[in-house]
């Protein structure tokens, strides 16, 4: 155990105050490069159909380049930062973009389909250098007075690109074909690099503290790829992905359990041992699973069942999306104001009563029934989601901050591969009025255990939140190689 030195402001190498350009400039280049991330998340989805024709497959083929990229981006999210602590998260941000420029100019040149879905799982695993990294590196430079309104802008930022994608996706196949959807990376990196380049670099702690654990990151890999492949069920409308998952699953989480038990583990559990970091991680797990459950599934209902198309289905959703960017902001400066337990609980009881409020409508609603309770998940995500990340980062001290950041960050991926399995579940394939309505009993309840989880939380004295002096909070030393 090494106890950790009390850190003032001026020893973090904080920001200048509140509107200041430099600090404009820093959030906003943090920003630019996270934002890839999502933005090549969403961005590839109205190109599978392209894809698909060019290469002559079928469906189940076309939903590996989702699923490949999603387990590569979850799993390395807390590899990235053991990275980041190691040799420094800025540093680490800027590898990742130029691996993704080398890989997305690759993936334009590939030849069959194979070589491309590779290339897209490498493509997750570079974009998983950024997004933790850049949250950490928000920790390490912002006073804990105004983290909350950082990060709220940041998910803000996040948001947009992730509803913005699948726009610029198809004003790019208007431009060229799919190969496009890979190559814009190339200028969009260089651009973030060159802004990237202008922030100090911030130290890290050294090769000497980097241990990563081989076995433990496969069999990680391998729990996430059984969960995806059950979630793929619903999508191919093969059984036998539902069976192959459900099988697996269990074994890669017994093999993953031994390995961290008996010899390392890629994810550092220790975290969870702090109340507000278990509880925050906890809670984003669950309130993603709820919006990535209602983004999935809504639109098979709708389109299967309602006979809706696909451009209401896009405004339907588009309603939860842009009630998060809005309100993203205001929760970050409420909860600088009141603290991350209020704002929390307040999301919280948001998201439950829009998901209940959609459990009991559900019966051949109308449009209106099943907007305005989205609206209610999109206010309720925007009001916690700073909160919920200013509480996990806040609960250790920042020279960990890309450690934490990374594990969880994995929480948010977690929570949507664990939404598809139960969408897969449950739906089937061939799914009627009455399975998906147990999925909105499914989704009210996972909001309402996220409530009780959100009591947990508890505010830090003022003292500690005023960007001054860090609570010290003993560290254990990792495990040297």
């Amino acid at each position: 155990m090494r106890p950790m030195r009390q850190e003032s402001a001026g020893e973090a190498d904080l920001p200048l105050g509140q509107g200041t350009w430099r600090s404009i400039e820093f959030q906003a280049t943090v920003a630019l490069a996270a934002m890839l991330t999502p933005l090549n998340s969403t961005m590839l989805a109205v190109g599978l159909p392209s894809i698909r024709s060019h290469f002559d497959v079928g469906v189940g083929e076309m939903t590996l380049l989702i699923s490949v990229y999603l387990v590569a981006v979850a799993a390395m999210q807390p590899v990235s930062g053991r990275l980041g602590d190691a040799y420094g998260s800025i540093r680490m941000m800027m590898a990742g973009l130029v691996l993704l420029i080398a890989i997305s100019a690759v993936s334009a040149l590939a030849t069959n389909l194979p070589m491309l879905i590779l290339m897209r799982g490498l493509q997750g695993a570079a974009t998983a250098l950024v997004l933790p990294n850049g949250i950490a590196v928000l920790r390490k430079r912002t006073p804990s007075a105004r983290l909350g309104t950082v990060l709220g802008m940041n998910g803000a930022a996040l948001s947009i690109a992730a509803a913005t994608g699948p726009v610029i996706g198809g004003a790019l196949l208007l431009a060229g074909d799919w190969r496009l959807l890979f190559l814009v990376n190339v200028p969009l990196s260089v651009v973030a690099i060159a802004f990237l380049l202008r922030l100090k670099p911030d130290e890290g702690h050294g090769r000497e503290t980097l241990h990563i654990d081989t076995p433990s990151l496969l069999a990680l890999v391998a729990v996430f790829g059984s969960a995806v492949l059950i979630g793929s069920a619903t999508r191919v409308e093969n059984p036998a992905f539902l069976i192959a998952g459900g099988a697996l699953l269990p074994l890669t989480v017994a093999a993953y359990w031994l390995r961290s038990r008996w010899g390392g583990s890629i994810v550092e559990f220790r975290f969870f041992g702090a109340r507000n970091f278990r509880s925050a991680a906890s809670s984003q797990g669950l309130t993603n699973l709820v919006m990535y459950s209602f983004l999935v599934s809504l639109p098979l209902y709708l389109v299967d069942l309602r006979g809706v198309s696909d451009q209401v289905v896009s405004m339907v959703l588009f309603s939860l999306m842009a009630a998060m960017i809005t309100l993203s902001p205001v929760g970050g400066a409420l909860t600088d104001r009141v603290g991350r337990r209020p704002l929390l609980l307040g999301g919280g009881f948001i998201i439950g009563a829009a998901t209940i409020a959609l459990m009991v409508l559900f019966d051949n609603p109308p449009l209106a029934a099943i907007i305005g309770p989205l609206i209610g998940v999109g206010i309720g995500l925007g009001i916690s989601g700073p909160a919920r990340s200013s509480a996990a980062l806040e609960a250790w001290p920042r020279d960990v901050a890309g450690s934490v950041s990374g594990t969880f960050s994995m929480m948010r991926y977690a929570g949507a591969i664990l939404g598809a399995a139960i969408i897969a579940a449950l739906l089937g394939p061939d799914p009627g009025e009455g399975a998906f309505r147990l999925l909105t009993v499914v989704l009210a309840g996972v909001a309402i255990l996220n409530i009780f989880v959100s009591l947990e939380i508890r505010d830090r004295p003022k003292t500690a939140t005023a960007g001054v002096i860090e609570t010290p909070t003993p560290v254990p030393e990792r495990p040297r190689p």
